[in-house]
């Protein structure tokens, strides 16, 4: 018989020779709940790399503000701001920062604008269905983002964003990482294929050079 898993019960099954789900079709696929972030230390200057982002430092290619409580959202607006014209930043990671909504409105116009930027994490913040739209939206018009990790927010985004969000990412053909544990089964193979698609694509064009 076939049973259904969660994305969760899936990699727990790679691992290990116990059945991980013995209730059948009947079964509840049950979303992961949140898990805190662990503190760890982080030496970061905000300020000075802010600085840094805006002066468009060469040397500056990867940002890591995770797990930096105290930053103020005006704070990480204006990273948003810098990085649309910055081209040398490829790695941008905020996870654990008490992110909200007006910081993914931020990013997601920040997307629409930055050719350089290839991987951009926003796990394990406090941002609702509605901040995180525009930012999938918002890859309508980048082509240079291979990797969006949103997993982890402080609440459930809910079917009807889940399947947008699926919908959104069957129209992207560069994406080729996408960190989120869909809860429904339906936008969540969807999504999944879509970045098989899309991986099938990069194969393709690296086979064939430009």
């Amino acid at each position: 018989m076939h049973t259904l898993m969660s994305n969760q019960q899936y990699y727990e099954a790679r691992g290990t020779t116990t059945i991980v789900n013995k209730e059948g079709l009947d079964s509840i696929i049950k979303p992961t709940q949140y898990k805190p972030v662990p503190d760890e230390p982080n030496s970061t200057n905000v300020e000075e790399t802010l600085e840094r982002v805006k002066n468009n430092d060469p040397e500056l290619q990867e940002i890591n503000l995770n797990n930096i409580k105290d930053i103020p959202v005006p704070i990480l607006k204006a990273y948003a701001e810098a990085l649309k014209t910055n081209t040398y930043v490829k790695k941008f990671s905020i996870v654990g920062t008490r992110s909200n909504d007006p910081v993914a409105f931020a990013l997601a116009e920040m997307l629409k604008e930055n050719s350089v930027l290839k991987s951009l994490n926003v796990e394990s913040n406090f941002i609702t269905g509605s901040g995180i739209l525009p930012l999938i939206k918002a890859l309508q018009n980048n082509t240079t983002l291979i990797e969006l990790k949103i997993d982890n927010q402080c609440q459930l985004l809910g079917n009807k964003v889940e399947m947008e969000i699926a919908s959104m990412l069957e129209k992207n053909t560069s994406l080729l990482r996408f960190g989120y544990n869909f809860t429904q089964q339906g936008p969540r193979l969807r999504a999944s294929n879509a970045m098989m698609n899309n991986n099938d694509l990069a194969c393709i064009h690296r086979r064939d050079g430009p």
